[in-house]
Order: structure tokens, then sequence, then C-alpha cells
């Protein structure tokens, strides 16, 4: 009998361990809030500079937070004019150069996924700071594995330290952050060798988190040349359970209509591979020569016809030209809206998402 009692509780103690195992790997691995991104230039994300600022996103987060709760500040990239345009503190050393002031198809810009990040070839030591300034739980840093990678230390609020080496094949690599509280900085410390820091994906529980895409002045035909093996990755680390797209604006000078659908076509491939619903966007109309603009919304329509994906109009928001959209007061400049055309826009694409069956399942899912 007192065998038989002692092998049991042995039985129980393993089954408490393992609970607890499985626990703290669900702190780190789970699935986390409803993720939705948007992007990728200006009329989704805003100017950097200038009082009138295309920023739908900025009426558009809070109040869907409002309605789902708030899932965490998302996808942050090391990048100085983000946190700038956002919010928080980020700092880093002199060793350390931005991937947004460097040609975009060259390394490791094209492994990015957005074109941003931080990148040493001979780093000495460097370090990063940054703070969001947002409420978050769970973390994971990103970064490039890369043959002769090099090292760093990312140091939590506690003391501790996890040391990372990049060295590797290359693809993504990705530090889990412990549990967070009191929104207390990071810190990476110790960046010596060939090293390449992405950003950071940051997030609740649950609720819902967006994840701004790029900014102004990006061109579709840059995002078509990201290195598709990386991308597949981002889309895995990121797990976005819905992409709203509007791009191509800057690529109007450069692209026909066959060349614009062929970038759409390759950047889009990998999140429709991922099961990714996409969400469309008709850019609004703008002063001057709209021509090619006409001509890249038929692809727009051809493609989400070909592909089922949704399709929405900032143009049926603000008006169908750009006299319209000047004459209810929705234009801030020859191309942007201003405040209230964004807030136009924001509520528009609200109600579209809550009058199509499938976004509303989106966004009221259990995970």
């Amino acid at each position: 009998m007192k065998k038989w009692l002692f092998i049991l509780g042995t039985i129980g103690i393993l089954v408490i361990v393992f609970t607890n195992l499985v626990n703290g790997f669900e702190e780190t691995s789970r699935r986390g809030p409803i993720h939705i991104l948007a992007g990728i230039d200006s009329l989704t994300n805003g100017r950097l500079h200038g009082e009138n600022k295309s920023r739908y996103l900025d009426d558009f987060i809070p109040k869907l937070k409002k309605k789902f709760g708030d899932g965490g500040p998302g996808y942050v990239p090391f990048d100085s004019r983000f946190f700038n345009q956002e919010g928080g503190e980020f700092k880093y050393s002199a060793g350390l150069k931005e991937i947004n002031d460097m040609p975009h198809n060259m390394y490791p810009a094209r492994y990015s996924f957005d074109y941003k990040g931080l990148y040493a070839n001979f780093g000495h030591a460097d370090s990063v700071f940054f703070k969001l300034n947002k409420p978050w739980k769970y973390g994971k840093l990103i970064f490039l594995k890369q043959m002769g990678g090099g090292t760093f230390n990312v140091v939590y609020p506690s003391g501790a330290s996890l040391k990372v080496n990049t060295n590797g094949r290359r693809g993504l690599g990705i530090a889990v952050l412990p549990k967070h509280q009191n929104d207390q900085p990071i810190r990476i410390k110790n960046i010596t060798g060939k090293v390449a820091l992405f950003g950071g994906y940051f997030y609740n529980a649950d609720g819902v988190v967006v994840s701004r895409v790029g900014q102004g002045g990006d061109r579709l035909a840059w995002f078509g040349e990201l290195n598709r093996q990386e991308q597949k990755q981002w889309i895995q680390a990121l797990q976005p359970d819905l992409f709203i797209f509007n791009g191509g604006m800057n690529d109007r000078g450069a692209m026909n209509a066959k060349q614009y659908r062929s970038a759409l076509a390759r950047y889009l491939a990998p999140f429709r591979e991922a099961s990714c619903p996409i969400i469309l966007t008709v850019p609004n109309a703008i002063r001057g020569d709209e021509a090619r603009l006409k001509e890249y919304e038929q692809e727009l329509r051809a493609y989400a016809e070909e592909y089922h994906t949704g399709l929405f109009s900032a143009k049926a928001a603000l008006g169908k030209t750009y006299q319209a959209a000047q004459e209810r007061g929705y234009m801030g400049d020859s191309i942007h809206p201003n405040e209230k055309g964004a807030k136009a826009i924001s509520q528009s694409l609200l109600q579209y998402l809550d009058s199509h069956q499938r976004y509303r399942n989106i966004l009221r899912a259990e995970k």
C-alpha cells in the first residue's frame, strides 16, 4: 500500500510540474489578440511632417479597441521615424545604422518586414534602448539569423539577461521576452559583430491590435521585392488575422497598370498562401491627373474578384472626385485627406467591417 501511495504521489507531483511547464510555455507562445495589419504608405500611416496628416488609423484604432479590447501596440520596428510619429522612447548607439536610410533592395533591407530596423556589420558592444509607453504583457524581438552573425544581450527590467547568437542558416530569429510589467524599458546591449535587429511584436492576452506597415513615400514596387522566404516567416511570426492594404499612390509615375498588378500579386501572395484575409483599399481621388490611379483601381477590383478579397473604397467615403471631397472639407492638400477626411474614412471602414459577416467573425473570434 505504501508503495502505491508513493507511486501515486510521484505521479501527482509530475502532473503538477508538467502543468506548470505547459502554462509557462503558453504564456510565452500564446496566440494573443486579433491582429490586424494596415499599410503601406501615407494614405494609411500619414505624412511624417505637416499639419494635415492622413492618419485614419488614429481614429480607427481607438474605436476598435474600445469595442473589442486593447490588444497592445502590435509590431513596432526599430526605427526613429516610427517612434517620432507614434510616441515612446527609442535610442541606439553610434555603431548602429537604420535600414530606413539605405537602398531598399540591399542587405538587410529586403529581409525586413517593412524596410525598417537596425543593423551593424561590425558591431562593438553597441546598444538599443526603447520604451513603448503603451500597455503590453507579452513580446518577442525579431532579428535576422545569418551565416557569420554576431550576438546581443537582451536585458530585462529585473536585471536578468538573455544572450542571443544570430549565427546560423539565414532566416528570422525570435527572442521571446518574459511577461512585461509596469511599462518598463527594454535594453539590448553588447551588440557585437554582424547583427540585424528588425523590431518586435508586443501584445496583450486578448483584444485587438493594429500594426502599422510602412510610411509616407513607400512604394508598392519596393514591397513586391521583399524576399519571399523571409516574408513567409514574417507572416508566421506575426500571425495576422487581417491585412488592410492601401498602396501604390507613390508608384503612379513609374509603374503602368500591368506592372502594378504584378507587384501587387508578388507582395500579397504570401498572405493569401497563409490564408490571411485581405481587404484592398481603393485610394481617394486626388487633384490633377488621375488616369494612372483609375487604371490601378481597375486592377484592384480585378484582383479582389479573382481572389475573393475584400474591397473598400476611400473614394466612396470622401467623394468620387477631388472636387467633391474638397467641397465637403475632407482634403488637407492635393493628395492627403485632413483630420476630418481621415475620420470619415475611419468611420466608413468600421461600417464596412461590421457589414460583412466574415470580418465580424474575425473580430469576435475566440483565441
